[in-house]
């Protein structure tokens, strides 16, 4: 049997990480230890992981005085015990039976087969819904061939073996203008690991990305095709900036614009919030 670690790298995330440790917590039978790495929060982030681990010793609050979340990241990895270690946001939502399908996954995985592997998220919050991602979500789940192979891995949720970071620990990047979670399952890769893709483990994620604005997802969406020329897959990079970013863009646009008009205290939309003032998601 497998046991888990769950690393949570956090700045200035008072609004949500209360939740997120909630429904860790209710799942303490399969998760082994919880690892939040504080990273210079200057709200009350710290004071809330402290109050959980009260409540559940388990949660431990660990710092990373060096900005940046792939230090935070490699901060938890490092410190962490399990025999799998799973990486998510602060911000991400799991579901009731998340651990155990994880452990379950690695379990019947005895001749270690997988790396690593990973789920989607999904978003929440969303004044619209959101029905593409469910029907995604429900094909993926009814499909016969439930787990498959992926280049790449999702960073608010996603699992390494203990052994498979130990192994990419010295190649991962440690920049902050690339996607850390791509350019770590792409490490994976380079030393003959294998991702899953597992579609039974989805997790809600906050919609905070998809609010930013237009020049700021541009700058944050390039970190695409750059993670990918740091790999030499110069291929996949021209496929990214060719057919892949220009419909992003276009849908981001139409997106924002849904987002910024609509008022979640009234749940109503009204066109005059488009001139609010709003604060961009911070670079990790």
């Amino acid at each position: 049997m497998n046991t888990l670690s769950v690393v949570i790298p956090a700045y200035n995330e008072e609004q949500i990480i209360g939740e997120c440790l909630r429904r860790l917590a209710h799942q303490r039978e399969h998760i082994t230890e919880i690892l939040v790495v504080d990273n210079n929060s200057t709200d009350d982030t710290r004071a809330i992981v402290a109050a959980h681990a009260l409540e559940w010793p388990a949660i431990r609050l660990i710092d990373e005085a060096e900005q940046g979340l792939v230090h935070a990241r490699n901060r938890g990895l490092d410190s962490a015990h399990g025999d799998l270690i799973a990486r998510i946001d602060a911000d991400t939502l799991v579901p009731p039976d998340w651990a155990e399908r994880i452990l379950a996954f690695f379990d019947a995985d005895q001749d270690g087969y997988w790396a690593a592997a990973c789920g989607r998220g999904q978003a929440y919050d969303l004044p619209y819904g959101d029905t593409v991602g469910s029907l995604r979500q429900r094909w993926r789940t009814r499909s016969k061939s439930q787990v498959k192979q992926v280049p790449v891995l999702y960073g608010s949720n996603m699992i390494l073996r203990h052994d498979t970071w130990a192994a990419i620990r010295d190649r991962v990047a440690m920049r902050r203008d690339i996607f850390e979670d791509v350019d770590t399952g792409l490490c994976v890769t380079e030393i003959g690991g294998r991702n899953a893709f597992l579609p039974t483990i989805t997790v809600g994620v906050a919609p905070r990305r998809m609010e930013t604005g237009m020049p700021s997802f541009v700058r944050y969406m390039v970190c695409l095709p750059r993670t990918l020329i740091l790999h030499r897959r110069y291929g996949l990079a021209l496929g990214a900036v060719v057919l892949y970013l220009p419909p992003i863009f276009v849908v981001h646009a139409a997106r924002l614009v849904l987002l910024r008009t609509y008022d979640a205290k009234t749940r109503r939309f009204d066109p005059a919030n488009l001139f609010r003032k709003t604060v961009d998601r911070v670079a990790p």
